[in-house]
């Protein structure tokens, strides 16, 4: 979604896509304070390609989440913009489905039994179809209705609503699945302790969200420095995959204990990300270069995701 023209109105700033973004200034979304360090900007003009628009990112010097400064809240779904397949088009199926049914395995072997499954932010409902083919009984909840049609398409029974507005969380399950969500809400508190009340005592949370304090991010922000620019990498805040919060694996464990959860098992894991495709020289020096960082990221225990499963205590 390329937004390199903006213009602003009664205080709101649209994107030459028609989103519209409504600046507001807010504190850390992990603990609530107010101290932070600007790691740069991010999005329009801080963006090689000019997607987005752009906005400040800063660390939390408190509990070390990263997020915008001001916070950009879209006042329309940017991701309607894109269809399933554009949207996903990084993602394969049939490796979700296997994922899906790799978690529900671990579940099982922790609770010792299959039981009732919700996944925030569906998307496809990759992961729950792979569950349900264990025997789970699955259920998911998604704001865009694009990607619920897809995942009804799997028999999946999907709830096209937000977090904040959902009824699904209003009943209780034995495992609820923020996979690839928690780096998209504006509020994870808020939607931490609402998953904390919709799992039943002992229940399991499963979360994957990117190391935004990977090695990856941290070389990726100096090479922006020698470059001459204020740039950062992290987050999407304005263009996709629109990410506006971030994590460390400490930060994740912060949030998880303040919500009433405790951490049964976190790690990094190496996640193939690349950069798009370029004929140039330093184009290829870039790419080389990524994949090298990846490697020695993973080594180091500084690899650029996070998965975590935690118990409802």
């Amino acid at each position: 979604m390329s937004t390199t023209k903006t213009a602003v109105n009664n205080n709101h700033v649209q994107s030459s896509d028609g989103t519209r973004w409504s600046p507001e200034e807010r504190p850390c979304p992990g603990c609530g304070s107010n101290a932070t360090r600007k790691l740069g900007s991010r999005g329009g003009e801080a963006h090689r390609h000019g997607k987005g628009i752009k906005t400040t990112i800063v660390r939390c010097l408190h509990c070390e989440v990263i997020y915008t400064k001001p916070t950009l809240i879209p006042l329309d779904n940017p991701y309607e913009q894109h269809s399933a397949e554009e949207y996903f088009h990084l993602h394969d199926s049939q490796i979700k489905t296997n994922a899906g049914n790799d978690l529900a395995a671990f579940a099982e072997e922790v609770l010792g039994t299959t039981g009732k499954m919700l996944e925030v932010g569906c998307g496809r409902g990759e992961l729950l179809l792979g569950a349900m083919n264990r025997g789970w009984s699955v259920y998911g909840i998604e704001m865009t209705e694009d990607f619920a049609e897809v995942a009804r398409s799997k028999g999946i029974d999907i709830e096209h609503s937000s977090v904040e507005q959902s009824k699904s969380l209003d009943q209780t399950y034995d495992v609820i699945l923020l996979a690839a969500i928690l780096e998209h809400l504006y509020d994870p508190i808020a939607t931490l302790n609402k998953v904390h009340a919709a799992l039943r005592p002992g229940g399991l949370v499963f979360i994957d969200v990117p190391n935004e304090r990977s090695l990856t991010m941290r070389i990726g922000n100096c090479y922006m420095r020698l470059r001459g620019t204020d740039w950062t990498v992290n987050l999407s805040p304005t263009f996709s995959p629109f990410h506006v919060v971030g994590f460390s694996p400490k930060s994740l464990a912060a949030v998880l204990n303040s919500t009433g959860f405790r951490v049964l098992h976190l790690d990094v894991e190496r996640w193939n990300n690349s950069l798009p495709e370029g004929r140039g020289l330093i184009d290829k020096v870039e790419r080389l270069g990524l994949n090298a960082i990846q490697k020695v990221g993973s080594v180091i225990n500084m690899a650029d995701g996070i998965r975590c499963w935690a118990v409802r205590e």
